[in-house]
């Protein structure tokens, strides 16, 4: 019986290559006359650790709620209203009275006189004369100009060219392979061990060829047309315009004026003084008193009674959600490296 349970945790340990969390293994050789080998296998092992979340909790709060009402409230207030009052004043009052006065006024008198004045009579005489003007002329000239005459010209320029070359390269790469390992086998009726062989999973290392591109700059000579402008002079004739002066004789009419004497009769006016006596009316102002009604405003007591907006606080109860933090425990797996006994019956 003790056999079978050692034959069945070497079985556990070394085919499927999980060991239970709580267990430690050791590197003691098995009590088995067989070629043992040691090898590292990774063991999950799990540890607990605590991480806080949040949930939600439902609370009752008591909050002071304002809330606005309406009071009667009596006041004395001032009521203006507007009464009459009689006043006097003493105004200026304008009066008119007639005042004879006497003045002297010049008085007007047209008298025919005979008189003689010198006027210009107009005359018109048809005169000769010369006057010079200009005639316009268009000449011919022959001028020089300047003209720019495109023409292209071959340049051999360098520009830079880059080409991509292919270059092998070799490094090492991790391939997985599939590796011969025995592995211990128990038979559960006469309790006796074997070993098979099976094959697992390994990584080696091997080497890999790849193409790397690699850019490469030369040089390369080129043939390039340039437009370029080159000055001409050439031969041009053109037309222009001048004037000369001519003489010509023309007839025109002249104007000239000759004095003469001529008789007229004008009115003359002659001045003299009248005196003259006239009522004139004359305005006086004079002191009157007048008796006149004066709007006065006053003021009245009143009680009014009014309502007035009074802000007052109620207790209100609300029922509000709030996120209450708290610690869960976890299952956090990791990973162990332990040394496993293997029993090699490879040939």
């Amino acid at each position: 019986m003790r056999h079978s349970l050692i034959c069945l945790a070497t079985l556990i340990a070394a085919g499927l290559g999980v060991a239970p969390a709580e267990a430690t293994w050791s590197c003691a050789p098995l009590p088995i006359a067989m070629p043992i080998r040691y090898e590292y296998h990774t063991v999950t092992k799990y540890r607990t650790e605590y991480r806080t979340e949040f949930k939600e909790v439902q609370r009752t709060v008591k909050r002071l709620v304002p809330e606005t009402v309406f009071q009667e409230v009596k006041e004395t207030v001032k009521v203006p209203f507007v009464r009459e009052e009689n006043r006097q004043k003493t105004v200026m009052v304008p009066v008119t009275k007639m005042v004879t006065r006497t003045r002297e006024v010049p008085k007007t008198e047209w008298v025919l006189e005979q008189r003689e004045k010198t006027v210009l009579v107009p005359e018109t005489q048809i005169v000769e004369k010369q006057r010079k003007v200009l005639v316009p002329v268009v000449r011919e000239e022959v001028r020089e100009r300047v003209v720019s005459v495109p023409e292209t010209r071959l340049e051999q320029r360098a520009r830079p060219v880059t080409t991509v070359r292919q270059v092998a390269e070799t490094h090492r790469q991790q391939v997985v392979t599939a590796a011969r390992i025995s592995v211990p086998v128990c038979d559960p009726c006469t309790g006796l061990s074997t070993l098979v062989c099976q094959f697992v999973p390994q990584l080696k290392e091997v080497n890999v060829t790849t193409l790397r591109p690699v850019t490469e700059q030369h040089l390369e000579q080129v043939t390039v047309a340039l437009p370029s402008v080159r000055q001409e002079k050439q031969a041009v004739t053109v037309k222009v315009p001048t004037v000369r002066e001519e003489l010509h004789t023309e007839k025109i009419p002249v104007q000239t004026a000759r004095p003469a004497k001529q008789t007229y009769t004008v009115s003359v006016p002659v001045t003299r003084k009248e005196v003259r006596t006239e009522q004139v009316p004359v305005q006086e102002m004079q002191p009157q008193v007048v008796t006149y009604k004066e709007r006065v405003q006053d003021y009245r007591l009143e009680v009014r009674t009014k309502r007035v907006p009074v802000t007052i606080t109620r207790e209100v109860s609300e029922v509000v959600t709030e996120r209450v933090p708290y610690t869960v425990p976890v299952r956090v797996a990791y990973q162990e490296r332990v040394c496993v006994p293997v029993v090699c019956n490879c040939r």
